[in-house]
């Protein structure tokens, strides 16, 4: 039988569901570091990597870490080979760091970096959404606190709960997406192209020669930060642009 949640446990989620939603980057980070120093759980990172191939995919971090090491990790792209961000990558279930499977785990230098500003063991929350997109809580502490997996094993049901509202509410990155328009041509281009028209083909039909749609091609390309014309279509369709 389970156990009913806490009545000061309970009273957590609705404040903090009452209080997240249309936050700023600063106030949502406050937020998320205030309900989980309430679990006794003092240093954490939300990160969201969007649906982009992983090797191009744009990170977002809210943490409280040390920014010098959040400047580092993101600098650097480090999502691309940290273990941790890998195996969140391919399951949805909740894991302790030291549970990632060996052949994931090919850069240990990482865990040697992050333990110099304090952040060894851990406990990661993977939050899949429809896509490729993903979000996920990292929790941390000191690698000599015993205390840790106790307090992150009692209060499972919470973390995950929390985590799934925090992802629900996460502050949207300002960039290309809040400004782009595209014109009526650029729009029906793209809508052929995911069709599966080739470019021979686009220009029959919008009655323009076929340099004039590789013109179009790499303006799409270039608008819509992609390395590619096919994840410029791919984008503007999860942006319901086309």
């Amino acid at each position: 039988m389970l156990k009913p949640i806490p009545s000061h446990l309970f009273n957590l989620i609705q404040e903090v569901e009452n209080n997240i939603p249309g936050k700023s980057h600063d106030e949502y980070t406050e937020i998320l570091g205030w309900m989980f120093s309430k679990l006794g759980l003092e240093k954490f990172a939300y990160v969201h990597l969007d649906a982009a191939p992983f090797d191009n995919a744009k990170v977002s971090i809210h943490s409280n870490y040390p920014a010098e090491w959040v400047d580092t990790y993101r600098r650097n792209s480090l999502h691309k080979s940290d273990p941790v961000m890998a195996n969140t990558a391919i399951t949805a279930t909740p894991f302790f760091w030291d549970e990632i499977p060996q052949e994931l785990d090919n850069n240990p230098e990482i865990f040697d970096q992050s333990a110099s500003y304090g952040i060894k063991q851990g406990f990661t929350i993977p939050i899949h959404e429809p896509g490729r997109s993903f979000g996920s809580i990292h929790l941390s502490s000191e690698e000599n606190d015993p205390d840790f997996p106790t307090i992150v094993r009692e209060n499972m049901v919470i973390i995950q709960t929390l985590s799934i509202i925090a992802n629900q509410h996460r502050p949207l990155e300002v960039g290309v997406e809040s400004t782009l328009k595209l014109s009526p041509r650029e729009i029906e281009f793209l809508r052929w192209l995911a069709l599966g028209k080739n470019y021979k083909e686009i220009g029959l039909i919008m009655n323009i020669t076929e340099r004039t749609v590789k013109f179009h091609a790499k303006q799409m390309t270039e608008k819509m930060e992609c390395t590619n014309v096919k994840q410029a279509m791919f984008k503007a369709a999860q942006l319901n642009l086309i």
